[in-house]
């Protein structure tokens, strides 16, 4: 965790308290232009989450309800993951797509994102479980840092690879990793025995080629359009998370728009949610093809040894998260487990 910036997202959070920020369409006068906004992501064009982004854009710039000069800007071009959030928090950017893992360095309950063996393997229910109240609580949660959740986007499950099998609890210990900035990550890994390593996404295929990192975790997706199965040899397929998005607005830009743009907006998110899932279905089954193609082995652990990479994770990143959230994180995991529970 980068302690600068918990400090600057302090510091963000307090000026939106004192009302020292001036954001988005604040100075301008009535809506009397149209809203423009900024859609930044770090994934490379034809990633999922990009070809979703440009659906909202176009709804968005058609729109006969509310108009929105909205562009998209990938692969990182407005920066870092860090400059997004900074950006988006102080105003100077409108919209950004990233993993939940990039907002709990400000909000630690969004860690509960990076649970592994936690969420559904089902996706009717995962996708069904996202928009349930309990999942909307822990969105909103980042609301105070002045950042509005309006949904998360589902792009794939977690799979292990490197130059060997990830099966058993053992074959990790060792091993680097890349890690985002999430303590639950890390909590993960260290359980693992892994030697967490944080860099940014786009040094990963290098760092795994140097052999300065062993390990990383990804969709299939999103392995294959970076290409990892390259510098790979072995894929396992735990799917023990999901790298699930949080599509997220500055929400001193967001209150300001009418509500009929607000509405419009939510609207769009939400149609985008759905090209997401199928793009990243369909790139899932190209990718794991081309992986075998290019001869890397796919590794299927049995349930017996999935139940053990659990028993080995579950209490780390359980006590990790108590300790960043205290009751109040507790109450919105609890809430979340039991909406899991219904849906059985």
């Amino acid at each position: 965790m980068k302690t600068g910036y918990l400090l600057k997202t302090t510091i963000y959070a307090a000026g939106f308290a004192a009302g020292t920020f001036t954001l988005g369409l604040a100075a301008a006068p009535a809506m009397a232009r149209t809203p423009v906004m900024k859609i930044a992501h770090v994934a490379p064009q034809g990633d999922p989450r990009d070809t979703a982004a440009r659906h909202v854009a176009d709804l968005l710039n058609k729109s006969d309800t509310c108009k929105i000069d909205a562009k998209v800007y990938p692969s990182g071009q407005l920066g870092s993951t860090t400059d997004l959030i900074e950006g988006m928090q102080l105003g100077s950017l409108e919209a950004v797509i990233l993993p939940g893992s990039f907002l709990v360095g400000f909000q630690p309950i969004m860690g509960l994102m990076d649970f592994p063996y936690f969420w559904p393997s089902d996706l009717k229910k995962l996708l069904a479980l996202h928009q349930s109240d309990a999942v909307r609580k822990m969105l909103d949660s980042t609301d105070s840092q002045g950042v509005k959740s309006l949904a998360i986007w589902h792009t794939g499950y977690k799979q292990w690879t490197a130059n060997s099998p990830l099966a058993a609890p053992g074959d990790y210990k060792g091993k680097k990793a890349r890690v985002m900035p999430s303590p639950v990550l890390v909590a993960q890994q260290k359980a693992l025995g892994l030697i967490p390593v944080d860099m940014p996404f786009g040094e990963t295929y290098n760092a795994l080629q140097s052999g300065a990192i062993q390990a990383q975790e990804n969709p299939i997706s999103t392995s294959y359009v970076m290409r990892f199965y390259e510098v790979q040899s072995h894929i396992t397929l735990t799917s023990h998370g999901t790298l699930d998005q949080v599509f997220m607005v500055s929400k001193a830009w967001f209150d300001k728009l009418p509500e009929a743009c607000r509405a419009e907006i939510g609207k769009a998110v939400k149609s985008g949610s759905q090209v997401v899932v199928d793009e990243t279905l369909k790139l899932d089954d190209k990718g794991l093809n081309a992986m075998k193609a290019a001869g890397v082995k796919v590794v299927e652990p049995t349930q017996d040894e999935l139940a053990k990479l659990r028993g080995v994770t579950d209490p780390a990143v359980r006590k990790e998260f108590r300790s960043l959230t205290g009751d109040k994180g507790l109450k919105v995991l609890k809430a979340i487990e039991a909406e899991i529970a219904k849906l059985g």
